[in-house]
C-alpha cells in the first residue's frame, strides 16, 4: 500500500511533466513534512520511495536545464541578432549585428 509520500512523490512527478510550477511550489513542503516524519519502514517500501525520489530529481533537474535553455534563448532574442565567429585559435566572438527598428502597429 503506497504511503503518503509516494503519493506525494507521483504528485509531484505529474507536476513536473506537465509543467505546472505552481503545484510543485505547493507540494514541495508537503514532501519535506512527510519525509521528515517518516515510520520505520520495510526494504521493499524503502527501496520504492528511493527509485521515486531518484526518479524525481531526474525529472526536476532536466526541467532545470530546459528553463535555463529557455532563458538563454529569450535574452538572444532580446538582444537582437549577434553573428558567432572564431579566430585561428578557437576562441569564440560575437560580432553585434546594427539593430533594425521595426515599426510598431498597434
Amino acid at each position: 500500500m503506497p504511503t503518503a509520500l509516494e503519493t506525494l512523490l507521483d504528485q509531484t512527478r505529474d507536476a513536473v511533466l506537465a509543467g505546472d510550477f505552481a503545484a510543485l511550489a505547493d507540494l514541495a513542503p508537503q514532501v519535506e513534512a512527510e519525509a521528515g516524519d517518516l515510520p520505520r519502514l520495510d526494504a521493499a517500501a524503502a527501496r520504492r520511495l528511493q527509485q521515486k525520489a531518484a526518479r524525481n530529481a531526474q525529472l526536476l533537474q532536466a526541467a532545470t536545464r530546459g528553463i535555463r535553455a529557455a532563458q538563454d534563448r529569450l535574452e538572444e532574442i532580446c538582444n537582437g541578432p549577434t553573428l558567432t565567429t572564431y579566430d585561428a585559435r578557437g576562441k569564440r566572438a560575437a560580432i553585434a549585428l546594427p539593430s533594425v527598428v521595426l515599426p510598431r502597429r498597434f
